[in-house]
């Protein structure tokens, strides 16, 4: 009896580079090799319905994810800095979202800078002689991880620097011997 090996949803702004559909078919790829099976967000395939307004569109796209996370084993997200310091807020979302489920959530970024150094290189920020504060006078954490401390979960371990070590950490948690 061949087994299905684990699906795991691949999270991440990559649906908004210029041609998304290649960088999902070589993240499918390093699944395929660890023993995984790779899920993209645009798999849905949808398309904007006759005289459907944005609103209503992007429930449907938002419902779809959310229904392909369920179907998932676990959650590979992209935690690469979005358009500012931090990680991309619907890739925030998803990761939650799974891990509301109870699923594994394997975090990547080929920036891996602790979260106060990447804000401090795109905005000036002040240390007030107790923590360091944004134009806006709020705190900027300083735990010397990459993402929010909420984004990592320690029995899943550390945020990986790249997409094949994130998938190799997925395989690795679902006893998977990767390549």
């Amino acid at each position: 009896m061949m087994v299905k090996p684990p699906r795991l949803y691949l999270a991440g702004p990559d649906v908004f580079l210029p041609d998304p559909l290649a960088a999902a078919a070589s993240m499918k790829a390093i699944c395929e090799e660890m023993g995984l099976e790779g899920v993209f967000p645009m798999d849905n395939a949808l398309s904007p319905a006759e005289d459907e307004g944005g609103a209503a569109f992007a429930a449907r796209i938002r419902l779809a994810n959310l229904n392909l996370i369920h179907g998932a084993d676990g959650v590979i997200a992209n935690c690469m800095p979005f358009r500012g310091p931090s990680v991309d807020d619907g890739t925030a979302y998803e990761m939650g979202f799974a891990a509301a489920l109870g699923k594994p959530v394997f975090p990547w970024s080929g920036d891996i800078r602790p979260l106060l150094q990447r804000t401090q290189s795109r905005q000036y920020l002040a240390h007030d002689g107790r923590v360091w504060r944004d134009a806006d006078q709020m705190e900027v954490e300083e735990f010397g991880l990459p993402v929010n401390l909420m984004l990592v979960d320690p029995a899943t371990g550390p945020v990986q620097p790249s997409f094949t070590q994130a998938a190799r950490a997925a395989a690795n948690w679902f006893g998977l011997s990767p390549a």
